[in-house]
């Protein structure tokens, strides 16, 4: 059977703008211990990145990074580290989390990401699983975690961060082994930056697991550089101007670990690691990034605090932001038509931004957000234009952990919403769409393999091209749009197959609703569960005196399951007959990763999330008829 070449349509042609750099050279033998040595040995002085620690900001330079790297690498080769040994990593965002990942890819080893929310159980599987050797820990909370799993005492060395942790015969503090290492660390990264070689194993980065257990990406050097180097393709910015992005996702994470130790080995931007990772609001206000790159979630999260804030504001304040938004939402029609902008309209909006939309997104720290973007989900089309009617060019691009970077993403500034772009401007690139809709993905940075799971990567990797499992179509004016995943198409007993993306996204607009989750697989009809945005509805009950104690106080509240009834109404209004809801019930819950039902950015887990709430998905429905099947039959 022939490849792709013969079973699908061309290649998607790409219709970047030629503002656009042309596609960077091939980084064929480049390797992250050589990156890091080039950053040394060229730019010795200047800031690798910074971390908070006790309010005070710290910087680290490149010659410190190399040289703490470098220290750690010795130790671990010190201690029976060989190469391609998989050294596991648990804990927050930090710049120790970093080190450790540059140290053991530095000696040869496979960096292991394990995020620090795991279970017990979690962790069993992530070490039996990859077969590591040894781990990092954050702390003593990590620690306990990992030491009450089966497979602790196989480790060699387990690595404590924090050095207030006491230490034991396998159990040491960061400082303390780095201090263990043999001399001559100084020439140890010229000579790893000559052994390790591009196609060796870097990484292994756990999928979201959607369905089962997670999945172990296998990602190379290549992968991981090739893979970053996407986003020149959609912000060549980041490779030529200073950026500062904030780390507000683990590291154990592709974006994570793209932001905060890939991309700035290979770009200009320099990433800020706060006190801890659930403190990144904070961090954000201080930093007042200019790149980030974030899931929908927290863009909706922004925009509905920024929201309730102007409602709380004074009667001047809220006169003069109306006035302000009729301005802006007129200048953002004019810049997303056809034709040349309305120069008069376009300055009327740029008073409005400096005196109004800057100071209040000043108040949340991005203010200065040049390059912001989406990923990972579908995004609320009423929140990018929110976000671009107050000056914030929103964009979203598309990416997976097998791909590493973007192979689509939008160009045009002030794109409309709902769409992924178009297949980026690097010939190495190549995207196509298959005969059922799936996408379909080559080029230098796609993943190896999944770990352990030869039928799996089988069904993944075919003859070169990446199957993304997302089926998209094409939009009149050339752009993409995710339609759904693969594998997540509802089929009702009435033999329609649905998509619950869309309908989630319809339910979504709303600004009261954070998540949905349509349910009705071999049902008769849709339902939904809700999970209703805490930020605005706390706002819209002070108005009406409701009594809210907690977010669980809100499925019981008539006047709250009232409106969301409306908001539920009007997402039935845009959709055809077949798709439309016919009953809801509010989350008792948040969905979150600590309860299982999502994963750290935000992707719905819907196996789990159907287990979970089995009992109130099943109050939904009327049963009626299948109760008089099942007495008829009991009656034979």
């Amino acid at each position: 059977m022939g490849g792709p070449q013969s079973l699908f349509p061309p290649v998607l042609p790409s219709t970047a703008s030629s503002a656009i750099d042309t596609p960077p050279a091939a980084h064929e033998d480049a390797t992250l211990p050589s990156l890091l040595r080039d950053r040394r040995d060229n730019r010795g002085e200047a800031v690798a990145f910074f971390q908070k620690r006790a309010g005070t900001w710290h910087a680290t330079t490149w010659g410190e990074f190399a040289r703490d790297a470098a220290a750690l690498s010795r130790a671990l080769l010190d201690h029976g580290l060989e190469k391609g040994d998989h050294v596991a990593i648990m804990g927050d965002i930090s710049q120790d989390w970093v080190i450790a990942y540059m140290a053991t890819v530095c000696a040869g080893g496979v960096a292991v990401g394990i995020d620090f929310t795991s279970s017990t159980e979690e962790v069993e599987y992530f070490l039996e699983d990859s077969g590591s050797k040894f781990a990092f820990v954050a702390g003593e909370k990590e620690l306990g975690i990992l030491l009450r799993s089966r497979q602790a005492e196989s480790l060699k060395k387990i690595v404590v961060f924090d050095p207030a942790v006491p230490s034991s015969k396998t159990i040491v503090s960061l400082p303390r082994f780095s201090a263990s290492s043999s001399s001559d660390c100084a020439s140890l990264l010229d000579e790893q930056a000559g052994k390790v070689r591009a196609e060796d194993n870097a990484s292994i980065v756990y999928t979201s697991g959607t369905t089962g257990n997670p999945k172990g990406a296998i990602l190379t050097h290549r992968s991981l550089i090739e893979g970053l180097l996407t986003i020149r393709g959609f912000c060549p910015a980041l490779f030529r101007e200073p950026q500062r992005v904030v780390v507000h996702l683990p590291l154990s994470h592709v974006v994570g670990l793209g932001q905060g130790i890939v991309l700035p080995l290979i770009g200009e931007v320099t990433p800020y690691f706060g006190e801890t990772g659930a403190d990144f609001a904070t961090t954000i206000r201080e930093v007042r990034p200019t790149y980030w790159m974030a899931p929908p979630r927290f863009y909706q999260r922004y925009a509905a605090e920024l929201v309730s804030r102007i409602n709380a504001s004074a009667t001047v304040g809220k006169k003069s932001y109306r006035f302000a938004m009729s301005i802006a939402q007129k200048a953002l029609a004019d810049r997303q038509a056809d034709g040349p902008d309305d120069p008069f309209l376009q300055a009327l909006f740029t008073t409005c931004r400096d005196r109004v939309f800057l100071p209040l997104l000043a108040e949340i720290g991005l203010d200065q957000l040049r390059y912001p973007y989406t990923a990972s989900a579908p995004m609320p089309p009423d929140v990018v234009k929110l976000w671009q009617t107050w000056g914030v060019n929103l964009k979203e691009v598309y990416g997976q952990t097998e791909l590493v970077g973007a192979n689509t993403g939008q160009i045009r500034d002030w794109s409309k919403p709902g769409t992924i772009g178009v297949p980026i401007a690097d010939p190495r690139w190549k995207t196509r769409i298959a005969g059922d809709g799936e996408m379909l993905v080559t080029g230098p940075g796609l993943f190896t393999g999944y770990l352990n799971k030869p039928d799996d990567t089988l069904e993944a990797l075919r003859d070169g091209w990446l199957h993304t499992g997302d089926i998209v179509e094409v939009r009149p004016d050339g752009q993409l749009a995710i339609i759904d995943r693969k594998k997540e198409i509802i089929n009702t007993s009435g033999g329609k197959s649905i998509s619950p993306a869309q309908i989630e996204n319809e339910l979504r607009r709303s600004p009261y609703i954070s998540e949905a989750a349509v349910c009705g697989d071999g049902r008769k009809y849709l339902v939904v569960l809700i999970e209703v945005d805490r930020i605005a509805m706390m706002d819209w009950v002070k108005e009406r005196n409701e009594t809210i104690n907690d977010y669980a106080d809100f499925c019981s509240s008539e006047a709250v399951i009232h409106l969301i009834e409306g908001e539920v109404a009007k997402a039935n209004q845009r959709l055809a007959p077949v798709e439309q809801i016919k009953s809801f019930r509010i989350l008792p819950e948040e969905l979150s990763a600590e309860n299982g039902v999502m994963t750290a950015t935000r992707k719905k887990r819907r196996k789990v999330l159907n287990e979970r709430y089995a009992a109130l998905i099943d109050s939904l429905y009327d049963d009626s008829e299948d109760s008089l099947i099942r007495q008829a039959l009991s009656n034979l």
